[in-house]
């Protein structure tokens, strides 16, 4: 069995990492500040993202300063941007998609896969796009991937 090595933990706030002295912005970021100040419709998209990600299995918050990620091992999936109008996700895959539904789509060498798209109603959170986020998910914990379209 591949043992996995310990995560390192950040001595100044807690935030853990696949690597020591990885960079970040370490504060005080909670879901609920990100949540501040925004409308019901932004939560309800925020809550509606989460709910879909909680099918795939049990994750955790990492909050930053502009963005909410979700992780199991590594962080897969993020939330970058909500508000009434609509909501910014992207997740992480090791391999290539396709999907017209797709606003940007990075490929950081040699084989990682960032995926953004833009959802207004929660009923675009769709099986499609569970799917991709159980692919992603199998990365958030470091596990081999299945291809799929």
């Amino acid at each position: 069995m591949n043992q996995k090595k310990p995560l390192w933990t950040c001595p100044k706030c807690g935030t853990k990492f696949v690597r020591r002295n990885m960079w970040h912005s370490c504060g005080p970021w909670t879901v609920e500040k990100f949540l501040e100040g925004k409308g019901e419709r932004a939560k309800q998209l925020f809550n509606s993202f989460v709910k879909l990600v909680q099918q795939c299995g049990p994750f955790k918050f990492a909050p930053s300063k502009t963005e909410i990620a979700l992780m199991v091992r590594v962080r897969f999936a993020q939330v970058k941007r909500v508000s009434d109008r609509g909501m910014t996700c992207s997740f992480w895959l090791k391999h290539r998609i396709q999907s017209p539904r797709f606003t940007r789509v990075e490929k950081i060498p040699p084989n990682n896969w960032i995926y953004t798209l833009c959802v207004t109603t929660p009923e675009q959170l769709d099986s499609e796009v569970l799917r991709w986020v159980c692919m992603a998910y199998k990365v958030g914990q470091q596990m081999p991937q299945e291809k799929t379209k």
